[in-house]
């Protein structure tokens, strides 16, 4: 009776994940009964990688491990962390001299999901801020195209990507031709070691068309420490049916300047060539940025313009090589930035479960 009442107890948390999943993808939807079954839960998940940064001559050597617990409690509450653990390493004399450097470790979300009702969902803690397109959706190691961020990246997101406090999100509207997603939130200031985070208030908001897949939103930050300032960003996200293509592009507007990413990528997957090489993405992005009252705040003192091509290879769905070339134009000196590595992403269940 007891290891029947385990089994029941494994079936009822993994059910409830998986619930609770689909609700933060903003499905907005009860699931059917007989589609609530997963697997083995808690799990840790995330991805691992090794990038060679070689940016004007100088190279740098980036092994980096996200790992991502999550925990559930009940149908209704999810335990989520991701912690990242980069190491730095260069030449003594930047081009000559052994490698010396270190291991820089950051709890980028360590947060409470409530599922409070179908369209709200309350997360308490550190989680990431949602500003753009980047630094929430796109940012971890093994779901970026290219490995350097866009310039522009920093705006909305001070002081380390993270915010600590409170946050709501949701969807507003579920219609079959269309859906409105919204999130709100505030941060509170803390200079606590690993735990960095500006005091600001903000919110983003999205229309999603599901038959065409484009995305349109908009995202406001007040940043409310030192000078205040507003941020801005407005985003577009397009993979057009029955393609390989992924489409992204943004313009981002703060004090300290103003600036823009297009991104594209394709898969060879649907092409008539040899299996060999439909495993191929090609990518590509160009960016602009323009300073405005001297830059600052980790962007760029002068107006800066950068292209970006990229050549990755899946040995499999998890499994990655990555390759990139890249050129900067700016006032104060052209450089070539070369990338070369691979990603990895991995899951695995805490303790052994059953699936259905």
């Amino acid at each position: 009776m007891r290891l029947l009442n385990q089994r029941k107890l494994a079936m009822r948390a993994a059910a409830s994940a998986l619930w609770l999943i689909l609700s933060l993808q903003a499905d907005a939807q009860d699931p059917p009964a007989d589609e609530t079954h997963a697997g083995h839960i808690p799990t840790i998940s995330g991805g691992l990688g090794y990038i060679h940064n070689v940016s004007g001559g100088v190279t740098t050597l980036e092994p980096q491990i996200n790992p991502v617990l999550l925990v559930p409690f009940g149908s209704h509450v999810l335990l989520e962390s991701r912690t990242d653990f980069t190491g730095f390493f260069q030449r003594e004399n930047q081009t000559s001299g052994p490698f010396k450097g270190k291991v820089f470790k950051t709890v980028e979300f360590a947060q409470i999901d409530w599922l409070a009702e179908t369209h709200l969902i309350i997360s308490a803690g550190r989680y990431l801020i949602p500003f753009g397109l980047y630094n929430e959706r796109l940012q971890p190691i093994w779901i970026r195209n290219l490995q350097d961020p866009p310039i522009a990246a920093t705006i909305g997101t001070r002081t380390s990507g993270s915010g600590n406090g409170i946050m709501y999100r949701g969807v507003a509207v579920q219609k079959p031709a269309y859906s409105v997603q919204y999130t709100a939130y505030f941060s509170t200031r803390s200079s606590i070691n690993q735990l960095q985070s500006g005091r600001a208030a903000g919110g983003d908001t999205s229309i999603f068309f599901p038959r065409p897949h484009l995305e349109v939103g908009i995202s406001y930050q007040r940043f409310l420490q030192g000078r205040e300032i507003n941020n801005v960003a407005t985003y577009i996200s397009w993979q057009p049916p029955s393609t390989s293509l992924d489409i992204k592009t943004e313009f981002d507007y703060c004090y300290n300047g103003y600036g823009y990413w297009f991104e594209s990528a394709y898969h060879f997957q649907q092409l008539p060539i040899p299996p060999i090489f439909r495993r191929t993405q090609l990518v590509g992005r160009m960016q602009q940025f323009f300073p405005k009252h001297g830059g600052g705040n980790s962007l760029p003192r002068v107006d800066q313009q950068r292209v970006d091509f990229g050549l990755n290879y899946y040995l499999r769905d998890d499994l990655r090589f990555i390759s990139s070339y890249g050129r900067t134009f700016s006032s104060q000196g052209n450089a070539n930035i070369w990338n070369v590595g691979f990603t990895y992403r991995f899951l695995f269940p805490l303790w052994p479960g059953r699936t259905k």
